[in-house]
């Protein structure tokens, strides 16, 4: 528990002791009045009791009444203000470790599952710091304070008082040792109704287009059954466990009554003493109930910073920040090997990849040439062997540094639904609006851009709903020119388009690739045939390189493909 906290409160550690101790201060001006009941039941029962003692106790309750009310404000308004600032600090904490997390990491988890570790999460925990804990504290000091008092009085009955209490404190640990298992399940099912309910969202228009609504739906509604089911499983576990502690808590009272009495008819208590312990155990044992509740709420919200703390103890990708230079720089692989759990897919790979040049990687699906481009981005880090870009081991510099030297053009394009502007600028933050225009007159986007409704400060739908394909890719183009960088890394993107768009965006691309090492992913050999070198990939293993000339005579697996292409271009559907 105070691992989360500390992780909660991250530097603003002094703030979780300033709003620790203010209501602490609380509690003690909170068991104030006990003490003053406690004389003002002795002088009546003693017949002790005037006006000048009626002042006295008059002044000493206004006086505790009214800091603690000042304690109560600042405990409500400097833990809710501390506690948002604790929160704001642990989200851009938590946004800065995951943003340098592997790719793989990403890959791994679905999109509802670290939608509730980023944001569900947190927000829970805040519930925590703003509001629980202060509470929790307060009641716990004035608990603490009152049983003091009590033991004080009369250390047997104060015994009898809390007789009970290993009957409540081992329900409580009952109920957190069903919490911890129940709870963590239910966090699960929540994850996998969010992802559930992202996926059937973002994917309704391919579900309609397969008439697939229903059974789709029909899954979506199984895992809404199923966080039912656990909500009310853990509920109906826990609910009569709290129930049971709080009538052992109860007991409580009975014990002190029967004790009281034994102790009265032996003699030796008298009945001054005896009600002064009804009357001020009885706030007490509320005081008792209250912080048992709280504590099961605390355990309960617990659960989802120990899912915050898991991502933290994810491993992020780290490197020197000193400033480097990869143009015309050569990228040497070095007996590099790499997999995916546990799966290798690069096995021991030896080649350099010329700078200032354009270099291609083919070979069939799955043979590993998506793998390298991200080993070369950084994305994840190689398990065997070096990736050199000049002389720079990667492994040794900060990935944003190397991703400040790359640029990358996929087929998938990414759009944010921000305007046109906006979504060419992330390639270079800082430009200035006539280096956009620039960078998309060079992609050929400039023309269709100036046909929209606002232009440039025409928005952009989600992921790019009011853009065709191929106007998308120029305007990932478009984002590789602004960014200028020396490393482009290309992954063909011409495939699937009309003629026109292939034709303009062949055009931009000859533009991007200017005075760049390039590295291209091709999947029709046409387009790399002038590459000055062509790298050929089979089962995680380079098995040719050359040419294209040079490759046709070898006569192995890179002629059988080109063969095996060129044998399709009269392919039609037949009628």
């Amino acid at each position: 528990m105070l691992e989360v906290i500390k992780l909660i409160a991250g530097k603003y550690r002094n703030r979780m002791v300033r709003v620790t101790l203010i209501s602490v201060f609380e509690a003690v001006f909170g068991a104030i009045p006990f003490v003053v009941l406690y004389f003002l039941l002795c002088d009546i029962i003693d017949s002790s009791f005037n006006l000048g003692k009626l002042w006295i106790y008059i002044y000493v309750i206004a006086g505790s009444v009214v800091f603690r009310v000042l304690f109560s404000y600042l405990s409500v308004t400097l833990s809710r203000a501390d506690g948002t600032i604790m929160i704001k600090d642990l989200r851009l904490r938590l946004g800065e470790h995951v943003r340098k997390l592997p790719l793989g990491f990403f890959t791994s988890h679905d999109t509802g599952e670290l939608s509730n570790k980023t944001l569900e999460n947190v927000n829970k925990v805040e519930l925590i710091m703003t509001m629980l804990l202060p509470e929790v504290i307060s009641t716990f000091v004035l608990s603490i304070l009152v049983a003091a008092g009590l033991f004080y009085i009369d250390y047997r009955m104060a015994v009898a008082t809390i007789i009970t209490m290993p009957l409540a404190l081992g329900l409580l640990i009952w109920a957190k040792k069903i919490m911890h298992v129940r709870g963590k399940a239910l966090y699960q099912s929540s994850s996998a109704l969010a992802n559930s309910i992202i996926e059937f969202v973002s994917g309704i228009k391919f579900i309609k287009s397969f008439n697939n609504s229903q059974k789709k739906f029909d899954d979506l509604v199984e895992k809404m059954d199923d966080f039912k089911k656990r909500s009310l499983k853990t509920e109906g576990t826990l609910s009569p466990i709290m129930v049971l502690s709080g009538i052992s808590i109860d007991f409580g009272l009975v014990m002190l009554i029967l004790m009281g009495s034994y102790f009265m008819v032996g003699g030796s208590l008298d009945g001054k003493t005896f009600i002064i312990f009804i009357i001020i155990s009885s706030r007490f044992f509320e005081n008792l109930k209250a912080i048992s509740i709280n504590y099961v709420k605390i355990r309960y919200l617990l659960i989802a910073g120990q899912t915050i703390q898991s991502l933290f103890n994810e491993k992020k990708l780290t490197g020197s920040k000193y400033q480097i230079n990869f143009k015309d720089e050569d990228i040497i692989f070095n007996h590099v090997s790499f997999g995916y759990n546990g799966t290798k897919v690069l096995k021991n790979v030896n080649v350099t990849i010329p700078g200032n040049s354009m270099t291609a990687l083919v070979g069939p699906s799955g043979s590993g040439k998506s793998t390298m481009t991200n080993l070369i981005a950084r994305f994840y880090d190689v398990d065997e062997g070096n990736l050199y870009i000049g002389r720079n081991n990667l492994k040794l510099v900060d990935p944003e540094r190397i991703l400040q030297q790359v640029s990358m053009v996929f087929q998938k394009v990414i759009l944010f639904k921000d305007t046109i502007y906006n979504n060419i600028k992330v390639g270079k933050q800082d430009a200035s609006r006539e280096e956009v225009i620039e960078a998309a007159k060079r992609a050929n986007c400039h023309q269709f851009i100036s046909m929209l409704p606002d232009g440039y400060d025409t928005m952009v739908d989600e992921n790019g709903g009011n853009l065709s394909g191929g106007e998308q890719l120029r305007l990932s183009i478009a984002r590789a020119m602004l960014k200028d960088a020396p490393i482009v890394l290309l992954d063909e993107a011409t495939s699937s388009l009309d003629p026109e768009n292939e034709f303009f965006i062949q055009e931009a691309i000859s533009s991007l690739l200017q005075n760049k090492t390039v590295v291209v992913i091709a999947h029709r050999l046409k387009t790399v045939k002038n590459a000055d070198k062509i790298i050929v990939l089979d089962d995680g293993q380079i098995c040719e390189k050359g040419t294209h000339n040079e490759l046709l005579k070898q006569r192995g697996l890179y002629s059988k493909m080109w063969q095996t292409q060129e044998s399709t271009v009269g392919w039609k559907i037949a009628n």
